[in-house]
């Protein structure tokens, strides 16, 4: 009976033995220190104001649109190690509000952007230009914070287009580029 007992506890020390070890070696020859860091802290700072409502607005020049009030948003990286973004417009519609039907939408199409980080104008182009929604993609350092200033407006060749009295809603998303769409 002693003799049973003896080799279990030896086969239970045994075994803390090595999955102690196992650990220990892991942690000593396999451990990436950089893999550690590896989960970014991105923060994003929206603005409130992101309606388009063209009411009382005329077709606007690219220089001249550069007059009218931005939507302003920031991307500021709080974390140790480096990071890619995307900054992304989606078509927002608001449905629960009565005042505004399908037939009050501003396309793409007749719509013009002008898009600014950190006081530098980086994109202007037709709205409907923008490929899988995606404005800007960018890498930001370590403690970095990228400034962007959104301007959209009904283009001046777009003037003899229905643009009247409609409107425009949008959302600004970032998303962290190794996340899935």
């Amino acid at each position: 009976m002693k003799k049973i007992v003896l080799l279990l506890l030896a086969g239970v020390a045994l075994f803390a033995f090595i999955f102690t070890t196992s650990i220990l070696w892991y942690r000593f020859f396999y451990n990436d220190s950089d893999a550690s860091n590896s989960v970014s802290s991105v923060n994003v700072q929206l603005g409130d104001n992101n309606v388009i409502d063209e009411s009382g607005l005329i077709p606007l020049d690219d220089e001249t649109a550069k007059t009218i009030t931005p939507y302003e948003f920031r991307v500021e990286n709080n974390s140790t190690n480096d990071t890619t973004y995307n900054v992304l417009l989606e078509d927002t519609v608001i449905s629960d509000d009565a005042n505004y039907t399908n037939k009050e939408l501003l396309s793409r199409n007749q719509l013009r952007y002008q898009l600014s980080l950190n006081g530098n104008v980086i994109k202007v182009g037709n709205l409907n230009e923008i490929e899988n929604n995606i404005l800007d993609t960018r890498n930001i350092a370590s403690s970095q914070v990228n400034n962007y200033q959104l301007r959209i407006y009904v283009g001046e060749s777009f003037q003899n287009t229905d643009w009247q009295n409609k409107y425009y809603h949008f959302n600004i998303n970032v998303q962290m580029e190794d996340e899935n769409v």
